[in-house]
């Protein structure tokens, strides 16, 4: 149950920055369009921590991917100021709740090695989280 509230706290605010910008989402049905940009969107759990003892409190931790996607041989330059807005709306120390759980960007989110296979040139973002859970 938390995963699925994690996950739409980190989507609706990838949303608040994407108008107007095609996004694939996991096990969504998404073709792209040949030439117009679009970010496949991934979320990346990683271990479930406890970092007190005796309580109900734990804590998920995880990547929120986004792989940005050009078309190849255009250069790069949008592909870096996407990846910027991107990084923008999840500064560190950014916090995201709901209920009993509370995502915190605890790290700066980062660019990582682009690829380029001709059709597409892909720069993924890694956004780092927490996420404390109570109950």
């Amino acid at each position: 149950m938390s995963y699925a509230i994690i996950r739409k706290l980190l989507e609706t605010q990838i949303n608040s920055v994407s108008a107007g910008f095609s996004t694939a989402w996991e096990n969504v049905p998404f073709t792209p369009t040949s030439g117009t940009p679009y970010q496949a969107i991934t979320l990346l759990p990683a271990r479930t921590e406890g970092p007190t003892f005796g309580s109900n409190f734990k804590r998920e931790t995880g990547i929120l991917q986004a792989s940005l996607y050009y078309p190849g041989n255009q250069g790069s330059q949008a592909a870096y100021a996407r990846a910027g807005v991107l990084i923008g709306a999840f500064i560190r120390g950014s916090t995201f709740t709901e209920g009993a759980i509370k995502i915190i960007i605890d790290e700066h989110p980062y660019i990582g090695p682009a690829l380029n296979n001709g059709s597409w040139f892909m720069v993924p973002v890694s956004i780092p989280f927490i996420a404390d859970i109570q109950g």
